[in-house]
């Protein structure tokens, strides 16, 4: 499976929503931006002969209206309604026309927010795996306890990570074009000024793929102390049953021994020394996302 589309953060959540929805909507970004779509401009036949029915069912509907209005009411009541019906059918008739002739808020999504969204078809195979192992330590910390416990409060997760994804996906998409194209430029016959050419090239593009190696190995490694805390903090709380140990223990064991007691106090002591040190490695982990190179 490739990668998870990769939004900007400016995008709102109903777009990110209408996705999940209605994939196909969306074009990648290697690909022209959308035109907009209309009823109109999609099937204008089609449309065209849905009006045509719709006015005759309009009429048609109007006409035999008028006559049972003429036949049960008195005359001025009769005009009254036929001339209100009337009313109604051009106002729903507009309606109609007015919504052939409006783009839908999907497609309009689509299109506004066209290269704001990178979508797995913008990565090639060495890109795609990259960006599939940011997306999963993204993942891991934005969804450990000591995340929405707001234990790393401090580090601003979902402002940063989101950023640090967006960011990741524009360089790896730019890649995947660079590389795409040298690929396309070396099939030709090599020549001595095709190599002079693209040596610095694949040089500068291969030292652009280490900077993104190390970028989410960074991510990769505040994942791994997240989890690690995320570890301790579940020990912790299942020391809270630990009095129910002893009491279980203390109907079964002699009188007076405390070695388990004692043994429970040790062992709380060194894990909340252990799930503050997690937790202060991890924040240290994710301070250092934010920084510049």
């Amino acid at each position: 499976m490739g990668p998870e589309p990769v939004f900007a953060p400016d995008v709102p959540k109903e777009v990110r929503r209408l996705f999940e929805r209605r994939p196909d909507l969306f074009v990648p970004a290697g690909q022209p931006k959308p035109k907009r779509q209309t009823s109109w401009s999609v099937e204008p036949a089609g449309t065209f002969g849905s009006l045509l029915v719709w006015l005759a069912v309009c009429v048609g509907g109007w006409i035999l209206a008028l006559i049972i209005f003429a036949m049960t009411l008195p005359t001025a009541v009769a005009a009254w309604a036929s001339l209100v019906l009337a009313a109604v059918a051009v106002v729903a008739t507009g309606a109609v026309a007015v919504r052939s002739a409006v783009e839908d808020r999907g497609h309009k999504a689509a299109r506004r927010y066209h290269g704001k969204y990178l979508l797995a078809e913008d990565f090639d195979a060495e890109a795609g795996r990259m960006l599939t192992r940011a997306q999963r330590a993204v993942k891991t910390v934005l969804e450990a306890t000591v995340t929405w416990r707001g234990l790393l409060d401090d580090v601003k997760n979902d402002l940063v990570l989101p950023e640090q994804l967006w960011d990741l996906g524009q360089v790896l998409h730019e890649q995947s074009v660079l590389r795409a194209r040298q690929h396309e430029v070396a099939r030709g016959m090599a020549t001595a000024e095709l190599d002079a050419v693209l040596g610095p090239q694949r040089r500068a593009l291969s030292r652009s793929v280490d900077a993104i190696e190390r970028k989410v190995e960074l991510l990769e490694r505040y994942a791994e102390r997240v989890r690690s805390a995320d570890a301790a903090l579940r020990a912790e709380a299942a020391l809270e049953d630990g009095d129910r140990y002893i009491e279980l223990l203390a109907r079964t064991e002699p009188a007076g021994d405390t070695s388990v007691v004692q043994g429970f106090a040790d062992e709380a002591a060194s894990l909340r020394d252990t799930l503050s040190r997690s937790i202060e490695s991890a924040r240290d982990a994710g301070r250092t996302l934010a920084l510049p190179d």
